[in-house]
């Protein structure tokens, strides 16, 4: 498995890391526990050396279920966690330095591990100066507690606001064929300033993957009914071109539909590497094959041009 830096940062991350959201236990549909240990085992024992996760995740149990699977193999492998949460509340946004410090030592108990690799703010929130936030994450950076600090979900400006106030090595959005607001000023600060992007929902929660022939539906308490805007039924003729289009390049390349849009995202400015959410061993090992395609100019300006149709409609709208 090929690595990149990360940012000006000294951590390798595989370009294919794997996302935790799914298998926390809650908001998932479907969950089998059993299942969920195999997908981080498997992914480790494919060669893949970052797990990106989150006290959000299932409440805990996310980071509960990677502490004790990496117990004795901690150093090789890349634990990027987030901070800002209160999953002891009602998950309310909380960036202040006392609850950035309690949040942290929770994460630790949790993954069982005196440091985290990557400590990330969840979602920026308007009642904490981010001074004060970044402030505190420095002094556990100087504490050992973090190696280093990334931002997720912030906008432009807010990227800017925590470059400036500290050791910022990296970003991550949401981005994918599906989601490309960040291309016009996220993504640019990256370049400028050497951050290194990791996307989540680098395959749209599996609709890029091409196994919906008919658009699915969830139940309410599904993050693909109430976070990813694309699963609503008025986008699904456009976000179908888009899959198709992907079936069409796979099949020519005798790969998946799921690879195609993994190699699209590595393909793009600062990224560093694609999140993908697995909740099986066979899901991890169908999205491996992501890493090694290399797509041409061709059927990237093809995958530009239909991406882009549902990418304006949705923010028309």
């Amino acid at each position: 498995m090929k690595k990149r830096k990360l940012g000006n940062s000294s951590l390798q991350v595989t370009e294919l890391i794997l996302g935790t959201w799914a298998i926390g236990g809650t908001m998932w549909s479907a969950y089998d526990e059993k299942s969920a240990i195999e997908a981080i085992e498997t992914a480790i024992d494919c060669g893949i050396n970052t797990i990106d996760t989150a006290p959000a995740y299932g409440g805990g149990h996310a980071e509960e279920l990677i502490g004790s699977i990496v117990k004795g193999k901690r150093d090789s492998i890349i634990i990027a966690t987030k901070c800002g949460l209160n999953i002891e509340g009602r998950y309310e946004k909380n960036l202040s330095p006392e609850f950035i410090r309690h949040d942290l030592e929770m994460s630790l108990k949790r993954l069982q591990t005196d440091y985290v690799d990557l400590y990330q703010i969840h979602w920026p929130v308007s009642d904490v100066p981010i001074e004060e936030s970044m402030a505190e994450l420095m002094k556990l950076k100087e504490d050992g507690k973090i190696r280093h600090i990334g931002v997720c979900n912030f906008s432009g400006k807010e990227l800017k606001d925590a470059i400036s106030c500290g050791d910022v090595v990296s970003y991550q959005p949401n981005y994918s064929l599906l989601e490309r607001d960040i291309e016009s000023d996220q993504m640019k600060v990256c370049v400028e300033h050497g951050l290194g992007m990791i996307s989540y929902g680098s395959l749209g929660a599996g609709m890029l993957t091409g196994k919906y022939r008919e658009l699915p539906v969830f139940p309410r308490s599904d993050a693909r009914y109430f976070f990813y805007r694309f699963f609503k039924k008025e986008y699904w003729p456009k976000v179908k071109e888009v899959v198709n289009t992907l079936r069409s390049i796979a099949d020519k390349r005798g790969t998946r539909p799921g690879h195609v849009a993994i190699a699209w995202i590595l393909s793009r400015p600062a990224v560093s590497g694609a999140i993908f959410g697995a909740r099986s061993a066979d899901q991890v090992r169908d999205n491996l094959g992501g890493a090694s395609l290399v797509l041409s100019g061709d059927e990237i300006a093809v995958l530009e041009k239909v991406s882009t149709d549902i990418y304006t409609k949705i923010r028309e709208e």
